[in-house]
């Protein structure tokens, strides 16, 4: 099969910022789904916008509208979507599990629960060839557990659980949760303003347009929105909802895995809570960059710089994620650890 031999690059999405290689990665799984051969990406070096490899040309205009083709239907009446991750759905559309001392997200369901959930998922995946499995096992961990709270302390349950207490899953750690965010809010809201005003999409693409009171997902430093960065003189969120939610289709390319109640995840150094990713020089598919992201030399603490040269590497980046009082906060702009 030839390679692709038309190039778009797409100057917003470097290849050192989190959120810029996130929602690079997004769009190249969003667009997979969508082209009748598999694109490809690359950077064409360290600090360099992300470029998108396909058999056809497109414009960044042309290439926005083909992206809005996978938000949700616009609901009747301005009411919010109802589900908005539109490839997958379902996922994002469950109800809180109703138990007291249940978490507010529902994508931390008890574990039983959700090995049901999988085991429907990949039964359908071998049947029909559908991706539900893959989505559910990249955004909910069956592999590390937490336990309910105590609904009358609102506290974490303590010493070993018993055989009535229930086990919850765990969600990305690609997801900064702070106070009552969730998952699927979140992935709603982003996509509700990007149909909204369909002009966020290109801006992704193209040059970043924050916008006042949107957090994100806590995945980009600079949505803080520090006084001293507005032009009124008040800190306020400033989030690029386009970016954040091509992002979020990101998360599909990190496989979640565990052991017990030590969650990992790939690209995830679970001691400094930092993410930490590659950029290379060689147009690569989903499913190489997969392969990538898990090489043990580019999850290696020390890793070999000739080894990478030869897979392609070219920098590799860390953005440890910061804390708040009240949970996540969000990821630090990245730092490139080599060269």
């Amino acid at each position: 099969m030839p390679h692709p031999n038309h190039k778009l690059e797409l100057p917003a999405l470097y290849g050192s910022s989190p959120l810029g290689f996130l929602a690079a990665l997004g769009t190249l799984h969003l667009t997979t789904h969508l082209l009748d051969q598999a694109p490809r990406l690359s950077w064409a070096d360290a600090d360099a916008p992300a470029i998108l490899h396909t058999h056809q040309p497109f414009t960044h205009h042309a290439f926005a509208e083909l992206l809005a083709t996978q938000l949700p239907p616009k609901p009747p009446n301005k009411e919010p979507s109802k589900d908005p991750l539109a490839l997958v759905p379902g996922i994002l559309t469950q109800p809180r599990h109703p138990e007291p001392g249940s978490p507010n997200d529902p994508l931390q369901m008890p574990i039983d629960t959700a090995l049901i959930q999988l085991r429907a998922y990949a039964h359908t995946e071998r049947q029909h060839d559908d991706v539900h499995a893959r989505w559910f096992s990249a955004l909910v961990n069956s592999l590390s557990t937490i336990p309910g709270k105590d609904h009358k302390a609102n506290t974490p349950q303590k010493g070993r659980p018993d055989k009535n207490q229930t086990l919850y899953t765990r969600t990305t750690p690609y997801f900064g949760r702070s106070g009552q965010m969730t998952l699927p809010n979140n992935w709603a809201k982003a996509a509700e303003l990007c149909l909204k005003s369909p002009a966020h999409l290109h801006a992704a693409l193209t040059r970043w347009q924050r916008i006042d009171n949107y957090a994100g997902a806590n995945l980009d430093y600079h949505s803080t929105g520090d006084a001293h960065m507005v032009s009124h003189g008040k800190p306020t969120q400033q989030g690029v909802p386009g970016a954040t939610w091509l992002a979020l289709h990101g998360f599909v390319a990190f496989r979640l895995i565990g052991n017990s109640n030590r969650p990992s995840a790939t690209s995830w150094d679970t001691t400094n809570h930092a993410f930490t990713w590659p950029i290379w020089h060689r147009p690569l598919t989903a499913t190489a960059i997969t392969t990538l992201l898990e090489h043990p030399q580019v999850r290696a603490p020390e890793p070999d710089q000739s080894k990478l040269r030869n897979l392609g590497v070219t920098a590799l980046y860390a953005a440890p994620r910061t804390r708040l009082a009240h949970g996540d906060g969000p990821l630090q702009p990245g730092r490139r650890l080599i060269p």
